[in-house]
């Protein structure tokens, strides 16, 4: 992105100039994810062409390491740019995790050496009329494991505890005459929010059987699943309890409550499923209803192993098992389970926090334990696909955003590109059913 003057239309042996149009087109791309990504994730992206004055550190650090993998992919004219980029990707990712052994510190120098000499190869070309491709920035990368030894983690020094406490504030300068009475009433706001929800818990929910999900409003207490959704929650208990399909289908209560939002416990996400999204009426937002989980899968020799899998949360049924029909319901009765109806995206088993994982289309809806989300996931646009954006990993957050920035700015249509177009290839129908 950098415009170096006496760089700029000249590569010299190389060929790593994006033209003007593509940047324009990642700009796009870029400020429509906005929506896509939940606000835990970032804040508001400034525009990456006309607006890059008002990127700020963590606005950068997010966007080089989980939107750039995404829209810079295919746009240079060599792959050998374009991983040199994301090797640079997993060196700052590195930097990020909250526990490193020395061993791993060893490694990362000898990465970041290998990548300084690589920038200096495509880009410097050991020319001296070159040398404004020479940043102290880049120099710097080499002191970064020798920091890490003397200092521990990045995480433990970049911290700025203040710069956070007046990002939660910044949101209530509207005044220019009497900019101190916006910050003490948004600070008395805060408090009393605060407290109305220690004082009378009137936003969560939490039930003896997920000690670690708490269920928040809006709540649907008189949902009445559809035949297909029906069908599939029964499919779920027949693989505990066994049974016949139509047994177990018909005896399912008529009315089962759906949940539309819950929090993962020991601060885990918050996940806004789509039914929530529908009860707010057309209000934007940004999107939370993508989520990571994990299933169990099988090899040929009858082995089990974990897979992890991405998908849209559409509601979390509360289904209450009454003790008086045990002969259906055998170990289960008298239980309640909380299901989460997911429809999955197809990802082939691959993990965002590890590669770059792309999709095009929804698979059919499934049901799963709500406990087997780990957690939310934001998506990125580009090209016909979509990718993921998985913060799921042990990585410290670059990230100052606040719940209160959790909306899109008002007046925003939502353009996302239908997600879920004709049937799949495999016979799979990719429309919600409900």
């Amino acid at each position: 992105m950098g415009r170096f003057s006496d760089l700029r239309r000249e590569e010299g042996t190389g060929h790593f100039i994006i033209p003007d149009h593509i940047w324009q087109e990642i700009a796009q791309e870029t400020k429509d994810a906005v929506k896509q990504l939940p606000a835990a994730f970032v804040g508001v992206i400034p525009d990456l062409i006309t607006q890059r004055d008002r990127f700020t550190a963590d606005t950068w650090a997010f966007w080089f390491m989980y939107i750039a993998p995404i829209v810079l992919r295919g746009r240079f004219q060599h792959v050998k740019y374009y991983k040199h980029a994301c090797d640079l990707v997993s060196i700052m990712r590195r930097t990020l995790q909250f526990e490193i052994a020395r061993t791993e510190i060893k490694q990362l120098r000898l990465d970041i050496i290998s990548w300084v000499e690589r920038y200096e190869e495509y880009y410097y070309q050991y020319d001296s009329e070159r040398l404004s491709a020479c940043l102290m920035v880049v120099h710097g990368l080499l002191h970064v494991a020798d920091d890490m030894l003397f200092a521990g983690p990045v995480w433990g020094t970049w911290t700025f505890f203040m710069e956070r406490f007046c990002g939660s504030l910044k949101r209530a300068l509207r005044s220019r005459s009497r900019p101190w009475a916006n910050l003490d009433r948004r600070a008395l706001n805060i408090a009393h929010a605060n407290q109305l929800l220690v004082k009378y818990d009137f936003e969560e929910e939490l039930l003896p059987s997920h000690p670690m999900i708490y269920l928040r409003r809006p709540c649907l207490t008189q949902y009445e699943p559809s035949d297909p959704i029906r069908r599939i929650v029964a499919e779920h208990l027949i693989a505990q309890i066994g049974g016949r399909r139509s047994i177990v289908q018909n005896a399912l209560p008529r009315c089962i409550p759906a949940w539309g939002k819950f929090r993962i416990g020991g601060g885990g996400d918050k996940i806004r499923a789509m039914i929530a999204e529908n009860e707010r009426m057309g209000t934007p937002e940004r999107n939370s209803s993508f989520v990571r989980y994990s299933i169990l899968g099988r090899t040929p020799d009858g082995e089990h192993f974990q897979v992890t899998q991405y998908g849209r949360l559409l509601g979390v049924l509360e289904l209450s098992l009454p003790l008086r029909q045990q002969y259906v319901w055998k170990g289960l009765a008298g239980s309640t389970l909380l299901l989460a109806i997911i429809s999955p995206c197809k990802t082939n088993g691959e993990d965002a926090t590890e590669e770059l994982t792309l999709y095009r289309k929804l698979a059919a809806e499934i049901i799963i334990d709500v406990n087997a989300i780990e957690a939310v996931v934001g998506r990125v646009y580009s090209r016909k696909s979509w990718g993921i954006v998985d913060r799921s990993n042990a990585l410290a957050r670059t990230v100052f955003t606040t719940e209160y920035e959790g909306r899109v700015e008002a007046g925003e249509e939502d353009d996302e590109p239908d997600d879920l177009p004709e049937a799949s290839d495999d016979g799979e129908h990719d429309n919600a059913r409900h």
